[in-house]
């Protein structure tokens, strides 16, 4: 299923939107607790896909999309000039040239704090007027993320949502579920009561907006998520949008048997 997905990501795009006012930032800081590892410094996102891993490919579509800086929020990270070349290499078996970006590694020291900290940690290192965000487990059948920048329209946060997988047991059952109407997006969390979309973990934001959010948040909680996030912004009144992709295929590659798949 994921090679599937692999052969049709990589299709040349053309953006509206001047994409060096954009950084990239994957969150990448997770435990990855339900593929039962014994090895404390397993990754997920490492695993493999044809000759390369499931991150590389989400930073080859940032770089499809014109992304020339991607930070990455990494945890257990005992040395960042091997990790950095992992990656590096990782990305030229892609056929990309990886000396035409720049990767900045940042360590969360604090995993536990969960992925909205990660968000902050990020937000705090980026100078661009705006941000690709993407979770570090997820795939795609396109590349949306050209789709999500060349769709935004000055909103605060814009995510990529599935309108059409309600019915899938797997996707409906650790899914972030969306109420959307009319373009923007009035609830979302995983136990919401009515929803009619599903959020795909890939977004671009505002960065100063969304980073002073975060800030305020950390500072009166210590675990919270990017669903946190996105509900903040939402009860302060900030335009959060969605941008639906009915015809994209993707995967959250939460265990081994998914991944297996």
């Amino acid at each position: 299923m994921l090679n599937e997905i692999i052969k049709v990501l990589f299709t040349p795009t053309y953006l509206k939107m001047r994409n060096r006012r954009i950084e990239g930032l994957i969150l990448a800081a997770g435990f990855s607790n339900r593929f039962n590892s014994m090895d404390n410094a397993f990754k997920k996102y490492l695993l493999k896909v044809n000759n390369s891993n499931i991150l590389s490919y989400i930073i080859g579509g940032m770089i499809k999309t014109g992304i020339r800086k991607i930070n990455i929020i990494a945890s257990k990270i005992s040395n960042k000039s091997k990790y950095k070349q992992i990656l590096l290499n990782s990305i030229g078996k892609l056929g990309i040239d990886s000396k035409k970006i720049k990767l900045n590694i940042i360590e969360n020291k604090t995993p536990k704090r969960e992925n909205g900290y990660s968000l902050f940690l990020g937000l705090k290192a980026i100078s661009s007027e705006y941000t690709l965000l993407s979770m570090a487990d997820h795939i795609f059948s396109e590349n949306i993320f050209s789709q999500l920048v060349m769709n935004y329209h000055r909103y605060d946060i814009l995510l990529a949502t599935d309108p059409i997988n309600l019915k899938d047991p797997y996707k409906l059952e650790d899914a972030t579920k969306i109420c959307g109407l009319n373009s923007f997006i009035t609830n979302i969390g995983k136990g919401i009561p009515k929803y009619n979309r599903l959020d795909m973990g890939a977004f671009l934001l505002r960065t100063k907006v969304i980073r002073n959010i975060c800030h305020g948040i950390k500072l009166d909680t210590y675990k919270f998520g990017v669903t946190d996030v996105i509900l903040f912004a939402i009860e302060s009144g900030l335009d959060v949008s969605y941008f639906d992709f009915p015809n994209v295929f993707w995967l959250d590659v939460d265990n081994s048997s998914i991944y297996e798949q």
